[in-house]
């Protein structure tokens, strides 16, 4: 049974894959679904990003003495005023190493 589940999924995964990249399916989506992909990067990368900036060590929430939530603030705040990601993630690294070596 567990075997069969492990294939299935295999093959699942491989169509998913394969049959977008081999012609079978026209390449013209819809308007409506074209403007949805957009949503995609931030619907998968928030959940990840603020595990990460709110968890630190054995799944105790800390705000207050957490600098990465800090140095995450100043990022997002560099790239509102600037929108460049290399400013970004450049200030966003430097001031967490200013802040967690304070």
């Amino acid at each position: 049974m567990i075997w069969s589940l492990i294939i299935l999924c295999g093959v699942i995964t491989f169509l998913i894959r394969f049959i977008p990249l081999s012609g079978i399916i026209s390449s013209d989506l819809p308007l409506s679904v074209k403007h949805t992909f957009k949503y995609i990067p931030l619907a998968v990368l928030t959940p990840i990003i603020v595990n990460d900036l709110s968890i630190i060590e054995n799944n105790n929430l800390f705000l207050i003495e957490n600098f990465k939530l800090y140095a995450a603030l100043i990022a997002i705040i560099v790239s509102i005023i600037w929108n460049n990601v290399l400013a970004t993630i450049s200030i966003g690294m430097a001031s967490f190493l200013i802040l967690s070596n304070i």
